[in-house]
């Protein structure tokens, strides 16, 4: 797949106004017969127009390349995928398991209403019952799906037992609290990728299954899915990896939510048996010793901070992608280009192949200033 971001910007218009004021001088001096020189009124006023020509040309640049996939934003975005039938993926609630408990062993059956709330500890978040829920009688305790009444990641990673407190009291029920961490809450799908599902969105039209048209449908599937990897090891199956942000490696639910989408009638071709999978994390740590200009000394404090972000960020693009290779040149590479770096020195990692059902996890960066030197 084309990285759009890699190509070169287009230019629509040249928006210059250098040449854009002489252009206007020498038109008025044409037709005048005179001669401007700067503090002459007239000469003012052409620069006020040159001016404002100017700025409606950046404009018009700016509108032109909204026109593009690499440069699209917002509402923009959201039409040209249109195009393809492709919506930006809506903000979702974090979901969880509340389990009741009763005082007693219910002498009756007890209806527990959908929409019944349970807020957190913490008072930031409340719950609510995804459906109503029939207890038979004799029952003491009973587990119920609940979801988040704010959409969005505000809902996740609450522990079991730290949403616990009742806000619609229910006769019989003692205690409620969730017994599973909250997790599935997502903001509204971001723009870039928005835009890498648009790219792929042709694929989708395949009815051969195509590899990119299960990557589409993988990322399709949630908006946490930064990265997914297709590949076939016998005739007729299918295996899928799919990674969340941040690099975390996604659980059961996640899998059977990109396996029911996968799986779909219209998704998936008759012959293929799709498996979806978590990606195998490979732990790698970076230690690199720098060797600086002595001229540059002084600076040693935002050497060491500037290459310590240079490394942070080479750690999370490939926390987020699957199958990319942990290569020490490419790490000496960037830690060159730091202005007053002379030598960069790396000491670990080694170069590591990682497969395209693994995923290459940072533990720990560490970077030193080695010496100093004349150069």
């Amino acid at each position: 797949m084309i990285d759009v971001k890699s190509l070169p910007e287009p230019k629509f218009v040249e928006a210059d106004w250098q040449k854009i004021i002489n252009e206007l001088i020498e038109a008025y001096e044409n037709a005048s017969g005179e001669k401007l020189s700067k503090g002459q009124i007239e000469r003012l006023l052409l620069d006020i127009v040159a001016y404002r020509e100017n700025i409606l040309r950046i404009t018009i640049q700016q509108v032109a390349k909204q026109n593009l996939l690499a440069y699209a934003k917002g509402d923009v975005l959201d039409h040209l995928g249109a195009l393809l039938g492709v919506e930006r993926l809506k903000s979702t609630s974090a979901i969880t398991t509340l389990r009741f408990y009763f005082s007693e062993s219910l002498p009756s059956d007890l209806l527990i209403p959908r929409g019944t709330r349970v807020a957190s500890k913490d008072n930031k978040v409340m719950f609510e019952t995804k459906e109503d829920a029939n207890v038979p009688a004799g029952s003491t305790t009973f587990d119920v799906q609940a979801e988040c009444t704010q959409s969005g990641s505000i809902g996740n990673g609450y522990q079991p037992g730290e949403i616990s407190q009742i806000v619609d009291p229910i006769p019989y029920v003692e205690k409620v609290e969730n017994i599973s961490v909250t997790y599935g809450g997502s903001d509204i799908e971001d723009d870039d990728h928005f835009r890498e599902r648009i790219q792929l969105a042709p694929e989708k039209f395949s009815n051969a299954g195509s590899r990119g048209a299960y990557e589409f449908w993988a990322k399709s599937a949630h908006q946490d899915i930064v990265d997914a990897s297709v590949w076939s090891s016998n005739p007729g199956v299918v295996n899928v990896a799919v990674l969340l942000k941040g690099g975390d490696i996604p659980d059961s639910d996640m899998l059977n939510l990109v396996s029911s989408v996968l799986n779909d009638d219209k998704v998936r071709p008759l012959t293929d048996s799709v498996q979806v999978l978590a990606p195998e994390a490979v732990n790698y740590e970076i230690d690199a010793s720098l060797y600086i200009y002595r001229s540059s000394s002084t600076l040693s404090d935002q050497i060491t901070k500037e290459a310590q972000n240079v490394l942070n960020s080479y750690a999370s693009i490939h926390s987020e992608k699957l199958g990319l290779d942990v290569v020490p040149e490419q790490i000496i590479g960037s830690l060159q280009k730091i202005p007053g770096v002379y030598r960069a020195v790396l000491n670990k990692p080694s170069y590591t192949e990682i497969k395209q059902n693994q995923v290459a996890k940072c533990t720990s960066i560490n970077v030193s200033i080695a010496g100093s030197v004349d150069g």
